[in-house]
């Protein structure tokens, strides 16, 4: 792994006023468009080694300590891509690692620092800086793949319209973001107008109507690439005979955990919950002290919460569950954890939203529910309905990581070859 500190402390003076406005600074050096390819090369040869910027949100850690799926799928994505032998230059925080080249402006993951979501100067500085460095180093990058998961990111295409290196951004996040929670205002409308043609990847079919519905934008979608998991971090599970039922996730109110908690009762199953909870956010502090605390301290012989938990903490606990709850409250674009549990014979009953009529095929991998009633009793038809091999199986050849990359790659090469761009 290589890991350089990106600024010292005169260049980071100047990084906290950078000189973007003016137009000027990311217009030195720009390489032209019919520059990209050298004469006598064709495009095959030139590409086939690919010199990749790619730039994560400095939320979460890449690959993230307990929570966080984007930055999972964006550390499964660059892994791969540099054991296909391509150049891949991580832009994330500091606590971040990878067996590329790592370049960070943030020490610590603002999680970590416990800053709030509604926070953007730590965010966009973490953006302002990173563009500011791909400008100065046009030559090292081939294209430029961002990643879209909250309002704060926004700035990226504001950033990316400024440098011309082909640009490319995958939307993990539902979109248009809630103007009632965030401090975005029409920060999608002004971001937008300054790259309305940015190639835009959907990671679901749910997700790409969503977006093209409710955000009355131009959006350029040029693909939909479904997350993919990355082998070495899954044993092989076992398909034992198993009791308990599971959640797994960041305690909020859209996550639905209540009435994971609720059919779990109904059911007379104990539920493990794992996951984190943002304690700094009085929304998800209320959540859990005044509504999930209560109950599970009412119910103890039906739910425990166990705290945070890694990777491999979760992949024993998902093989070792009967299946996976997922009660959630509102249309998420995918919803990484639904197929990390199917890939450790997990089957999985969500309540029907977002992009889960996409991943669960009924009576194969889980089932679809509208209501806690429901869920109950999807869950007495788990025992004898679903074949766990068949369904790790059928996961591993929708899912896997060689499959989301092989959908990078030709995106990749579609939008640097792209006339249009």
């Amino acid at each position: 792994m290589t890991q350089t500190k990106a600024a010292d402390s005169e260049q980071l003076k100047q990084l906290v006023h950078p000189p973007i406005s003016q137009g000027k600074l990311l217009e030195d050096n720009l390489i032209p468009k019919n520059q990209l390819i050298s004469s006598g090369q064709n495009f095959d040869e030139k590409y086939q080694t690919i010199k990749i910027a790619q730039v994560a949100p400095p939320w979460f850690a890449v690959p993230p300590k307990d929570y966080g799926g984007t930055e999972a799928v964006i550390s499964n994505l660059s892994e791969e891509l540099v054991k296909q032998g391509h150049h891949v230059t991580l832009f994330a925080s500091g606590d971040s690692q990878t067996t590329g080249k790592l370049r960070y402006y943030i020490d610590i993951s603002l999680s970590q620092q416990k800053i709030p979501w509604t926070n953007c100067i730590e965010p966009e500085y973490h953006m302002i800086s990173t563009f500011r460095e791909i400008a100065h180093n046009q030559e090292k990058y081939d294209i430029i793949h961002t990643h879209l998961s909250s309002e704060s990111d926004l700035i990226i295409f504001k950033l990316a319209s400024q440098i011309k290196i082909p640009h490319i951004c995958t939307i993990h996040s539902k979109f248009p973001f809630d103007k009632r929670k965030h401090n975005l205002g029409h920060g999608d409308k002004y971001y937008f107008s300054f790259a309305p043609h940015t190639p835009l990847i959907a990671i679901s079919e749910e997700a790409k109507k969503n977006a093209i519905i409710d955000s009355k934008l131009p959006l350029n979608f040029i693909g939909i690439i479904p997350h993919g998991l990355s082998e070495y971090q899954f044993i092989q599970a076992e398909i034992s005979p198993r009791k308990n039922l599971v959640w797994i996730g960041r305690i909020t109110r859209d996550k639905g955990t209540k009435y994971a908690i609720e059919a779990a009762i109904k059911a007379k199953r104990k539920i493990i919950l794992a996951g984190i909870v943002d304690t700094y956010l009085p929304e998800s502090a209320s959540y859990f002290y005044k509504e999930i605390l209560p109950l599970i301290e009412e119910h103890r012989d039906y739910a425990e919460y166990i705290g945070p938990i890694s990777n491999g903490e979760k992949v024993e606990l998902l093989q070792k569950s009967y299946c996976f709850l997922n009660p959630i409250q509102w249309e998420e674009p995918f919803g990484l954890v639904m197929i990390e549990a199917m890939a450790c014979g997990c089957p999985v009953i969500s309540f029907n939203r977002g992009a889960a009529k996409e991943l669960i095929k009924p009576g194969m991998n889980g089932y679809l529910a509208t209501s806690v009633e429901e869920m109950v009793a999807k869950i007495a038809l788990i025992a004898n309905n679903i074949n766990r091999e068949q369904m790790v199986k059928n996961t591993w050849n929708n899912y896997s990581v060689s499959t989301m990359t092989k959908g990078y790659v030709l995106k990749y090469k579609e939008v640097i070859n792209s006339v249009n761009w």
